[in-house]
């Protein structure tokens, strides 16, 4: 049968229509039917406090959302080689990332990452959250933070202070305190938190920012003392340890965090879905017992909450960064 040219082109533009029509339907009904397979999480990081928190939060997700989520460790570069797999990976909610405070800092220390944090990311939000705390050995010469920078001003360059490695957070908030409160202060680099503790407990080095839930036993036997804690509120695990920011340096508030992305341009309905598991999921009372076994507090926020206090983190640790002149090789 011999079609008119112009029935022929009705029904080819009928036929893009219908194929256009089914494009439509299939992005809403795949995104209702989402999870119909395993989820991966991967953990940019070794077994520690990350990997953690992300196997207590696979296993409430598994539960609620009849899928599972299967945790999957990428370390390397300082979690910069799991983030860019989560970044280069299908954006189908199917492949989600963990990350820590160093999301942050990593495209400022290092520009020719391969990957965007803001552009090939997308938040979920908040995970949780965990207060850092200055501490000292206590026979020090100082017994509170006030103290301690009356005694680095009246001594410049006779205080050190440990990390737990060039650029990690403990550098960098020891590189903070530099600039805030004015006092010459000698980073000591170390291998790993545990090494850089021990040589703060023997006095070998004065100070060190230490994650409060992992200095909490030292602190009530007396082996370590507190001087302040980093977060806007006091740490729950240490009520009786002032704030810097109550110390009187209001703007220096940085605590360590986690939180949950997706590669960027996954549908929103699938990122609506995840942020309300990972609300629920924060919620329960099992969750907030987990994660404070690990020294962890649970901290939502929504993808539009987070990616707000991405921007704010990007512009502070930017200054902070290159005042300092800190760089990814130091």
């Amino acid at each position: 049968m011999n079609l008119h040219p112009s029935r022929l082109r009705a029904s080819f533009c009928l036929s893009i229509l219908f194929g256009l029509g089914l494009t439509a339907l299939q992005g809403p009904a795949s995104a209702q039917s989402y999870p119909s397979k395993p989820i991966r999480l991967i953990v940019p990081f070794p077994a520690g406090a990350t990997d953690s928190v992300a196997r207590v939060l696979a296993q409430r997700l598994t539960v609620s959302m009849g899928q599972p989520v299967v945790v999957e460790n990428r370390p390397g570069a300082g979690g910069n080689i799991g983030a860019d797999a989560v970044a280069k990976s299908a954006a189908d909610g199917y492949t989600l990332l963990m990350a820590a405070a160093s999301l942050v800092t990593a495209p400022i220390l290092s520009p020719q990452l391969p990957f965007s944090p803001s552009r090939d990311l997308q938040p979920i939000g908040m995970v949780a959250s965990a207060p850092n705390v200055l501490v000292t050995a206590p026979d020090s010469p100082f017994k509170t933070f006030p103290e301690m920078v009356a005694y680095a001003k009246a001594n410049p360059g006779k205080l050190s202070y440990a990390s737990a490695g060039n650029t990690t957070l403990s550098h960098l908030l020891g590189a903070w305190l530099r600039s805030e409160a004015g006092i010459d202060i000698v980073h000591v680099p170390y291998k790993g938190g545990g090494p850089a503790a021990i040589d703060v407990l023997a006095g070998r080095v004065p100070l060190f920012f230490d994650v409060v839930a992992t200095a909490q036993a030292n602190l009530r036997a007396g082996k370590l003392r507190g001087l302040a804690v980093t977060s806007a509120q006091r740490a729950a695990l240490a009520p009786e340890i002032p704030t810097i920011a109550e110390s009187g340096y209001p703007a220096f508030i940085g605590a360590s965090w986690l939180a949950l992305l997706a590669p960027a341009k996954t549908p929103p309905a699938i990122v609506e879905r995840l942020s309300a598991e990972l609300s629920k999921a924060l919620a329960s009372a099992e969750m907030k017992r987990d994660l404070g076994g690990v020294g962890m507090n649970p901290d939502f926020s929504t993808p539009e909450q987070f990616s707000t206090f991405f921007r704010a983190e990007t512009v502070k640790w930017t200054r902070i960064i290159a005042a300092a002149g800190i760089k990814a090789d130091d």
